[in-house]
């Protein structure tokens, strides 16, 4: 009877939801992550009439090669600066990715597939989610700060003078879809963008986000903290091996696809199909697959329009990217917010 049970143990803990939320999202955010690193080359290699990747994996145009460059940082010896803050130096990488990947982990990927079990969590996971992402940019301070380098602090000082850029638009643009919804519960939001998603109804929201999502991760045009034509990658500047992996090339793509999943469920209808119809867990799993493939592929897309820009956008100066910010961005968050108001009252969204 014991080893019976030990087999119905094992049984329900394969088929849990958590367990296959979390398979999923690490799987699938690193094909994804994979995939625009090398759209993102490839498309600023065409532009400026190169090659891009091409050695590693020809038959698939250098797809593969940023496993090739990611296994030759993470074989390379580690070394910590003479005079760096060691304890931060260290720790700060670990932070940043920690923080920018568990962001997303704090948000439902289908009705059935998240991390938060209980429903009545659900819009403290919400908010949360926010909280962590607006964190991410502070961990880039604590790194530009713990290293003993001029260029350093020059990239912490811009990466703060931006957090007060972008955070209070990046605020506004959410409490005008949270006013306009209702709610702060990410499957009520989902389900009530059935016929006309949040980007639709609230367009100005929509844009603010996007640019402060782009501030917040450092795309173009507002690489600027870490821009390698003047301050000569800012914050990461003394960083190498493992150290560079998980805080330039992985914290920083993995903050743009959390940014990029809570922008699919906040304004692009997260995993609504028009008359698809999902039956429970786990009896339908094929059909909350085809829902969390639908919410990658827009995933995906946002993250494809972050990496274009790198290679059709110039980079701003700072003053002119913190007037944007503390001028438009932030005209246009209360805007949005008034809006969503006005479409509250008259009864738009249910």
């Amino acid at each position: 009877m014991s080893g019976l049970n030990i087999i119905m143990d094992l049984w329900n803990l394969l088929l849990s939801q958590r367990l296959w939320f979390f398979i999923i999202m690490f799987i699938a955010s690193s094909v994804i992550l994979l995939t625009v690193v090398w759209f993102e080359r490839k498309a600023a290699a065409r532009v400026q009439m190169r090659v891009g990747p091409y050695h590693v994996s020809p038959w698939l145009g250098g797809y593969l090669q940023l496993l090739a460059d990611a296994f030759k940082f993470i074989i390379s010896e580690p070394i910590i600066p003479k005079g760096a803050h060691k304890i931060l130096f260290v720790w700060g990488p670990a932070i940043f990715i920690t923080l920018a990947f568990g962001a997303s982990l704090l948000l439902p990927l289908t009705p059935e597939l998240r991390l938060i079990k209980d429903v009545n969590l659900l819009p403290y996971g919400l908010v949360f989610s926010l909280v962590i992402l607006l964190l991410v940019s502070i961990s880039v301070v604590i790194i530009g700060w713990s290293v003993n380098n001029k260029f350093a602090y020059i990239g912490a000082v811009r990466e703060a003078l931006l957090v007060t850029a972008y955070e209070i638009p990046l605020i506004l643009s959410f409490l005008a879809m949270a006013i306009l919804y209702g709610t702060l519960n990410p499957i009520e939001i989902v389900n009530k963008q059935s016929l006309l998603v949040g980007a639709i109804l609230n367009p100005l929201a929509f844009l603010v986000f996007i640019i402060a999502t782009a501030m917040a991760t450092a795309r173009f045009p507002f690489e600027i903290a870490d821009y390698e034509g003047d301050v000569a990658t800012g914050p990461y500047s003394d960083y190498g091996g493992i150290f560079l992996v998980l805080s330039f090339a992985g914290g920083t793509y993995y903050a743009t696809f959390s940014f990029s999943f809570f922008a699919t469920l906040l304004f692009l209808g997260g995993w609504a199909l028009p008359s698809y119809v999902v039956g429970p867990w786990p009896q339908d799993l094929l059909g909350h697959l085809v829902l969390a493939v639908w919410v990658f592929l827009k995933v995906t897309i946002l993250m494809f329009l972050f990496a274009f820009l790198r290679a059709a956008m110039p980079v701003l100066r700072l003053d002119h990217t913190l007037i944007l910010g503390w001028r438009g961005l932030l005209i246009l968050g209360f805007i949005a917010v008034v809006w969503s108001i006005i479409l509250r009252i008259l009864g738009v969204v249910p």
